[in-house]
């Protein structure tokens, strides 16, 4: 059985690998991407803007003016994309893990430990999804406060939608 689970692993290490280099994560009203430590955002009808990790903001390959308040949310709504790029890799490191421990159970004397397995891969999958959710709703709540205070971020204001973090609060309970 050996032989079966070594190519099945090494299939998921590889899909996993690929997941790294995919930095788009698109929304309904728009696409936010993560290169290294800069979000892009991307929206029709407007030109591209980032946001590096330390809140400075390039719209068009143009800084833009900011203030210390508007440079902290601009920061923020970094970290919590990164973190939900950060959260995802870890579901797919979950998942494999889970995968691995089914299968390694159903061949060995014990195969009702693969249910076992299930069951706690789940749950770890239902932890790590609340955590996306969270930063989901920050991403929103940071996103809302720049289209409040910089006219410059009014353009990417409903990359977020209003129902995106309510959504996936509504997928954990059903």
């Amino acid at each position: 059985m050996r032989v079966t689970v070594r190519p099945l692993l090494a299939t998921a290490l590889a899909c996993t690998l690929a997941a790294c280099s995919m930095p788009d994560t698109t929304m309904e009203n728009g696409a936010i991407k993560l290169y290294g430590d800069v979000v892009t955002l991307h929206v029709d009808g407007a030109p591209q803007a980032d946001i590096a990790s330390d809140g400075g903001f390039v719209i068009d390959g143009k800084a833009v003016a900011i203030t210390p308040a508007e440079r902290d949310l601009l920061a923020q709504y970094n970290r919590s994309v990164r973190a939900v790029r950060e959260t995802g890799m870890a579901m797919g490191t979950a998942g494999i893990e889970t995968a691995a421990k089914a299968i390694a159970a159903k061949a060995s004397s014990t195969p009702g430990k693969a249910d076992e397995a299930a069951k706690t891969g789940a749950s770890k999958m239902q932890d790590l999804t609340r955590d996306i959710c969270k930063d989901t709703a920050a991403i929103k709540v940071a996103q809302d406060q720049l289209a409040a205070q910089l006219a410059a971020f009014k353009p990417y204001a409903g990359i977020v939608g209003n129902d995106d973090a309510a959504d996936c609060a509504k997928g954990l309970k059903g």
